[in-house]
């Protein structure tokens, strides 16, 4: 064998192992020269006399993360696509063919071309290992599973569980990856080639029967659905609206895999996989899918830095973890550290206040007790991690400190300075602030090279993004280890310079400002959601405004005082803050909510008092909100808030949720043009003041890449 896969024998010849192991590298992936290589292995294997083939990989938590994506990134040409899927489809079909039982053996992660390796094979097992994750994610890279994954995965499973799995590229821990038939059997970490060996002399004797027949979902419904063409309308019409709903049409992929398994589940996997190579060759080359792969590079490349740019900088471990303030963020700021192995102590003024944090953590971790994605041991184990007190005690121990109390300076200010009498001298400390700036905070402090920001975004346990604040005295110890913990932490993190807003809410504040400008041009609450969302946007901004609490919103626009200039007067907001409408968390804002249920609210007209209206096309809509945000981007590039468009694009995504098929803000800016930007600009300056007026760093600039 050759530099990615060895063979040996073993139970005297009976079972032969395979094992992935890529020379040089920590994790295995399929590139051209491991593709032909086993290619050249499959020749190998069809001449042995074995009785029983197992496929494992020789890497610590991972079997295999799938295709090399750089190789794909470049391909412009559908016809060059189509033949590279052509080509991986071949070879895997005819490992499927060779004449003996193959057992793909999945301990640690098995993404893509992985998952679809292993579905041409005839049975699968999972280590259960918290780092085995089973998927076929490619649809979030804006194209379909091509080697084989629309053709096997329903004709294995079924129709149901397949789409549900192809349609949303989600990870699947080994119990539910067996629960739904993917995987045949779940086996112990701690004993994973035994287990294996002992399977494999299981299909040799002739047992393997009972593992194939509990795949295909049972029951009469299920018969009714997946076993007539009726039933089978109905399962492509109720997926085809989901899609729709969740995409607004945007992502061909999903509507394409859609097409291709419709039109070729009756098919031999023969016939279809030449269907399924061309809709992957099709989608490879859309913009869409570029700006996709281009996004998930740029994960790839934050992955493997610090955020300092230095190799020789110390990180600190974080072992125990302090918080301050038991509220929203703070409570979710524990129950995220916690999650991740963290111990975590949070503090608050009294112990009313603390139980908040465990009930935060507790809410947060029972829906993912109710839908199976942690077991009771682990949800107590969870929340044994987290521990409460209304003094210092037990912060002389730890590594960081994350400060999540109230959105007053000084009362930040006087908190800081008592923690540092409390902590180690090399406990670093970080706060959680949206809208106050880390110097002002760090004044106070003795030792200011170890102050930064660490800005999560709400609700913690869902968004993304960590927001790495450097100050002017933060060192690069103190931004390195809040980075490399948010990374821990599952978080995608980028450095930003201190400043009013930092960045993400920086850029998303004129936006929302402007949102409230069209409401008093007489545009309807829907109108300009609506917009948004066929822009892309996962939510409209009068939405959001509820989602993030009209009052923080309200605050936060009070506080950034320094952008005055660039912000139009509206009393909307202060209005209704008075009248207690705060947005979806209690109950009325923008909307009204029951439940989950967001309803039209009529009375809110009270409240907007209509001054020029204005008649737009949802172009222009589209254009008034998101060119100021680029206008402020290019500003803060200039002032070295960020270091590089990467930096906003990746925080604009992660942080608001803007359109990922778009690329980012900037790159959408690029594909639109700076030229018709800045004129856009220059004709809302004149109708609508000063402003919209372009920027110098937007007008001095060609493209932003």
């Amino acid at each position: 064998m050759g530099k990615a896969f060895r063979y040996e024998e073993v139970n005297g010849g009976r079972i032969g192992i395979l094992w992935f192991d890529l020379e040089g590298e920590k994790i295995n992936k399929f590139s051209t020269p491991v593709m032909e290589e086993l290619e050249k292995t499959v020749d190998e294997l069809e001449k042995k006399s074995i009785k029983c083939l197992l496929f494992m990989s020789a890497k610590e938590g991972v079997f295999c993360v799938g295709a090399n994506i750089d190789e794909i990134k470049d391909i412009t040409d559908a016809d060059t696509a189509f033949e590279a899927g052509r080509r991986g489809q071949l070879i895997f079909h005819r490992f499927s063919k060779l004449p003996f039982p193959k057992v793909s053996v999945i301990d640690g992660v098995c993404m893509g071309g992985a998952t679809e390796l292993s579905l041409a094979m005839d049975y699968r097992l999972a280590s259960d290992s918290d780092k085995t994750k089973i998927a076929l994610p490619e649809i979030k890279l804006g194209i379909l599973p091509g080697w084989g994954g629309t053709q096997r995965l329903p004709k294995l499973i079924g129709l149901q569980r397949s789409l549900d799995i192809i349609l949303s590229g989600k990870n699947l821990i080994p119990k539910k990856a067996w629960k739904v038939g993917l995987v045949d059997k779940v086996i112990p970490k701690e004993w994973v080639k035994e287990k294996a060996l002992e399977f494999a002399e299981e299909i040799i004797a002739g047992k393997g029967g009972k593992y194939k027949k509990r795949r295909k979902p049972k029951g009469l419904v299920n018969a009714l659905l997946e076993n007539n063409p009726i039933g089978k309308n109905v399962i492509f019409s109720t997926a085809k609206k989901n899609v729709m709903k969740l995409t607004r049409g945007h992502y061909p992929a999903p509507l394409r895999a859609l097409d291709v398994i419709k039109g070729t589940i009756s098919m031999p996997v023969e016939k279809g996989l030449e269907i399924e190579a061309r809709a992957l060759a099709d989608l490879l080359v859309t913009p869409e899918s570029k700006s996709l792969v281009q996004v998930f590079l740029w994960m790839d490349e934050i992955k493997k830095e610090n955020g300092v740019g230095k190799e020789d900088v110390t990180i600190r471990e974080v072992h125990n973890a302090g918080a301050l303030g038991a509220g929203v963020m703070g409570g979710g700021i524990a129950q995220l550290f916690a999650s991740k192995g963290i111990d975590i102590r949070v503090k608050d003024i009294n112990y009313n206040a603390v139980t908040m944090a465990y009930r935060q953590a507790r809410d947060v971790l029972k829906k993912q007790l109710k839908r199976r994605r942690i077991s009771k041991y682990e949800y107590l184990q969870i929340m044994h991690r987290i521990s409460g007190t209304v003094d210092f005690s037990g912060f002389k121990d730890t590594d960081v400190v994350v400060e999540a109390i109230i959105e007053d300076l000084e009362i930040k200010k006087s908190t800081l300075s008592e923690l540092e009498k409390h902590v180690d001298d090399k406990t670093i400390i970080a706060t959680n602030t949206s809208s106050l700036r880390v110097d002002d905070m760090a004044a106070v402090m003795k030792n200011k090279e170890r102050f930064a920001g660490m800005h999560f975004f709400n609700p913690v346990h869902k968004m993304p993004l960590v927001e790495v604040v450097r100050g002017k005295h933060s060192s690069d110890e103190a931004v390195a280890s809040i980075f490399k913990l948010a990374q821990r932490l599952g978080k995608t993190p980028i450095v930003v310079n201190d400043g009013p807003g930092f960045l993400v809410n920086r850029l998303l504040l004129p936006y929302m400002v402007e949102a409230v400008s069209l409401l008093e041009e007489g545009h309807g609450i829907k109108e300009i959601d609506g917009a948004m969302l066929d822009f892309g946007m996962p939510m409209g901004p009068i939405e959001l405004f509820d989602e993030v609490g009209i009052d923080v919103a309200y605050k936060v626009a009070k506080i950034q005082e320094t952008m005055s200039d660039r912000m139009a007067e509206s009393d909307i907001l202060e209005k209704m803050v008075e009248a207690k409408r705060l947005g979806k968390k209690n109950g009325k804002g923008f909307y009204r909510y029951e439940g989950k249920k967001k309803l039209d609210d009529p009375s809110v007209s009270s409240f907007i008092k209509v001054k020029n209206r204005t008649v737009l096309s949802k172009e222009e809509l589209t254009q008034r909100m998101i060119y100021p945000m680029v206008n402020e981007a290019a500003r803060c590039l200039d002032e070295g808030i960020a270091s590089r468009p990467r930096d906003v694009d990746m925080g604009m995504i992660f942080g608001t949720g803007f359109a990922p098929f778009r690329g980012g803000l900037l790159k959408y800016a690029d594909k639109e043009g700076i030229e018709k930007i800045v004129n856009q600009l220059n004709e809302f300056e004149k109708k609508y003041g000063a402003r919209f007026k372009p920027s110098k760093a937007l007008t001095e600039r060609k493209s932003f890449y």
